[in-house]
């Protein structure tokens, strides 16, 4: 009972203070220096029940906002992209005057092709057939050589399977090299004037 009464003084004090009051913790005592004891102010408030929203009326909300996006858009006008001068292209270059007609082909044209290229394609596989009879021959003499060799003497043999690394040591090709800078060339370049921004390294 005294503990009651002090914890509505205790109340009391803090409200006519301006402090809010322990209405939301529990007191206790105990024996000892800190006779009086409060536990954590709980304010909390018990969370709201969620309304279920309806699925049709978000359908409809987006829509709406669709709809003032356009409004705004179509106000604003459409975004203008910037002219490239490399991409233009001359009226009289598009003209149809200007297209090539090609002549029609006739039927003893088109047979006279067709009996080329299967002519063309007959003498190729011929020359292919021709040309792996040739590298085959020329393996299976190889071959029999070294048949040979071995037969007359097996350190001949075993030098002539090693490897000679100095066969192609005289051998020198000549390639195309890097081409030297033109003069004035951006001036000229077909692709448009552009500043040269390359850095360079001193």
């Amino acid at each position: 009972m005294a503990s009651f009464i002090s914890k509505i003084l205790l109340n009391s004090a803090r409200v006519a203070h301006g402090l809010p009051s322990f209405s939301g913790s529990h007191f206790h005592t105990q024996t000892g220096g800190l006779a009086f004891r409060f536990t954590q102010i709980l304010n909390a408030e018990p969370p709201k029940k969620k309304k279920r929203a309806d699925p049709r009326l978000e359908i409809m909300r987006k829509h709406r906002m669709i709809k003032r996006l356009k409004k705004v858009q179509n106000k604003m006008g459409a975004a203008e992209l910037k002219p490239i001068a490399e991409f233009s292209v001359e009226r009289k270059l598009t003209q149809e005057k200007r297209k090539r007609n090609l002549p029609e082909i006739t039927y003893e044209e088109n047979e006279r092709r067709a009996l080329l290229q299967k002519t063309w394609s007959k003498f190729k596989l011929e020359q292919h057939c021709e040309d792996m009879k040739y590298i085959d021959s020329m393996r299976k003499s190889q071959q029999k050589a070294l048949e040979e060799l071995r037969y007359e003497s097996e350190e001949l043999y075993e030098l002539a399977l090693k490897r000679d690394n100095n066969l192609m040591s005289s051998l020198v090709l000549y390639g195309p090299t890097e081409t030297p800078p033109i003069v004035d060339y951006y001036d000229q370049c077909p692709d448009g004037q552009y500043v040269d921004i390359t850095k360079e390294y001193k």
